[in-house]
């Protein structure tokens, strides 16, 4: 799975650093309900188990899995059942990705 790191210009303002982080929400954000429409559907709790957690200053971490899903990774790397759905949660980035991205960051000089 795959990072992407950023890194906050040391002229902007404190006005300009929390509209990054917000803009950076709302992408992760995006990320999150893309890869619930593709990811695997048995029973729904995969989809149910996603977790959007902040790890520090521009770093969110969107995750699949509990303890009552363990296979979540499983899943995204190896799915017989249906094929269609490996590479959920990478399809959902590259999906988001290749879509507007000045639209999460409009408010930035």
């Amino acid at each position: 799975m795959s990072s992407v790191k950023l890194t906050i210009n040391k002229n902007w303002s404190n006005t300009e650093q929390v509209n990054l982080e917000a803009g950076l929400l709302d992408l992760i954000t995006d990320v999150d309900r893309r890869s619930a429409i593709i990811a695997p559907r048995d029973t729904s709790a995969l989809v149910n188990s996603r977790k959007i957690s902040r790890l520090g200053k521009l770093a969110y971490q969107l995750k699949y899995g509990s303890s009552r899903v363990p296979y979540a990774r499983r899943r995204h790397y190896e799915n017989k059942k249906n094929p269609q759905t490996l590479g959920y949660l990478d399809k959902a980035a590259d999906s988001v990705s290749r879509g507007d991205k000045s639209k999460y960051f409009r408010k930035l000089s």
